[in-house]
């Protein structure tokens, strides 16, 4: 009995502790501090509210990233997202706007300049499912270019997959 109460309570606490950066339904706004970036990013879907919440981790792997800006609007309500950042650029940020005739988020990336931008990056190929939870660390010596995602009207929701660049030598 002593074991249930406590598996109950740590439950409890580990539901507290999962802080989202957005509501459902609401606006998602996050960026890295000057000199890091994105490192993790988690999100859930929830079918009542055909919305995702994110929350995100960010890093220092050695990217000499200067002069950062954002591109707004890199997608349409319902449409593909197909966006790297210019010029070899890492992803430092991202923000979007839910919409609920489309049940979809608009997108807008913020992007920094590398100053030896890497001649090496791929597509992870997709990291979720419609429907179900993205949990995308970025592995060692890389960082995040750019962003592929697909949305389906059936499931009112996105997949998506990133390019990573291999940290220049």
């Amino acid at each position: 009995m002593e074991t249930v109460k406590i598996l109950l309570v740590l439950c409890f606490i580990l539901e507290c502790c999962n802080c989202w950066i957005n509501e459902f339904d609401g606006p998602l706004s996050y960026e890295c501090l000057p000199g890091q970036e994105l490192a993790q990013i988690v999100s859930r879907h929830n079918n009542y509210y055909e919305d995702r919440q994110w929350d995100f981790q960010c890093g220092n792997t050695g990217v000499l990233a200067t002069s950062c800006k954002w591109t707004n609007n890199v997608n349409h309500y319902g449409k593909t997202i197909n966006f790297n950042c210019a010029s070899g650029g890492v992803i430092v940020g991202l923000r979007s706007y839910p919409n609920k005739k489309y049940q979809d988020r608009v997108f807008d990336v913020k992007c920094c300049y590398v100053k030896n931008p890497s001649k090496s990056c791929k597509w992870t190929g997709y990291v979720n499912s419609y429907d179900g939870w993205l949990q995308y660390y970025i592995p060692p010596y890389k960082y995040i270019n750019g962003i592929y995602s697909k949305y389906s009207g059936y499931h009112r929701d996105r997949i998506f997959e990133f390019h990573e660049c291999y940290l220049p030598k």
